[in-house]
């Protein structure tokens, strides 16, 4: 098949598979990132300016490949002018770096989408992806964006409820703790969404509001903030039907780091049993070790699995050694969730 064939074949089933998520709030392998796209997600914008500034306050370190795509003059160093081109070329006021010119390695497809060969994803310029997601050529996954539009609207249970109506059928588990002056959480999904695709989702959220009744509605729902970009945190996840890989999603800065991939379970996934066949494996950094003995506390407390459609929940309890380590020196926690 032809690469123009293939591209729009693309862009036509995103259009139709995730027309269904407009009502609900819902950077993958390859061999380097490309300059400027220091977070490897395919988009160069103020994100990864942001990751070069806390890299040189001390903030954050990077990888290898990270200060690769950070020096964007190519001087050998990454410093705030690296981030101040990025900013440029985020907004349009420049078109490529000293060190590369980005723009000629992508090939534009309708309006501002393209199709980077680098990366093997289809995205558009600012990172918002179409309703919200881009493709990936390479393992052959769609992704939410960073920038998405989604993360305007926040997270309440509600739109757990609703969910089924539009065949987003999925197990569940939210993970609450509280960080500096804010109680936050972390949910997780993985089950069908669609008739089409199956996948799986990590969010992160936060409350910070003095009148607590303005994030509580009648019935005891709260309300949560999706995490702003200074409180991004590194995640990977790995997911698996039956032991059997279906996809990754690298490491990178993310408040919702999410993959979804054609296929469809047993019933699709309309029972709990076939929704407990996935297996998300996870990695978390967090910006320091306050914040990750406060996580490791809300994992502690994590007693069940819920799933949205039957209502049904099962016991699910994390244990240190048996399903999560926790690793010190990079304050982070790798978990597995079944």
């Amino acid at each position: 098949m032809k690469i123009s064939n293939k591209i729009l074949s693309v862009l036509l089933t995103l259009s139709m598979v995730f027309g269904t998520f407009a009502g609900l709030t819902a950077a993958t392998l390859a061999a380097d990132n490309v300059v400027g796209d220091t977070n490897s997600d395919s988009v160069v914008n103020s994100f990864d300016a942001l990751i070069v500034i806390r890299y040189c306050t001390g903030e954050s370190t990077l990888s290898a490949a990270e200060k690769k795509a950070a020096d964007v003059d190519g001087d050998g160093k990454v410093t705030a002018t690296d981030a101040l081109y990025i900013l440029h070329y985020s907004v349009g006021k420049i078109h490529s770096f000293p060190a590369a010119p980005v723009e000629e390695q992508k090939v534009k497809i309708i309006g501002s989408f393209y199709y980077d060969p680098a990366t093997g994803k289809v995205t558009n310029s600012d990172g918002s992806g179409l309703l919200g997601f881009s493709y990936d050529g390479v393992d052959n996954v769609f992704y939410s964006e960073s920038n998405a539009w989604q993360r305007t609207f926040g997270y309440t249970d509600l739109y757990d409820y609703a969910a089924p109506f539009i065949v987003c059928w999925y197990d569940t588990t939210r993970i609450f703790f509280s960080y500096d002056d804010k109680d936050w959480m972390l949910q997780l999904w993985k089950g069908q969404y669609g008739f089409v695709l199956i996948g799986c989702e990590i969010g992160l959220y936060y409350r910070d509001f003095e009148d607590d009744s303005f994030l509580t509605d009648n019935k005891g729902r709260k309300f949560f903030k999706c995490a702003e970009d200074e409180m991004l945190t590194k995640m990977s996840l790995s997911l698996y039907k039956n032991d059997t890989l279906l996809f990754r999603r690298r490491e990178q800065y993310s408040w919702w780091l999410t993959g979804f991939t054609l296929g469809a379970n047993g019933s699709f996934g309309f029972t709990p049993e076939e929704t407990a066949k996935l297996k998300i494996d996870a990695k978390i950094k967090f910006t320091d070790t306050a914040m990750l003995y406060a996580f490791i506390d809300g994992l502690n407390h994590v007693e069940s699995i819920e799933h949205n459609v039957s209502k049904k929940v099962r016991p699910y309890k994390f244990e240190k050694g048996k399903n999560y380590s926790v690793n010190l020196k990079e304050n982070s926690v790798s978990f597995t969730w079944q």
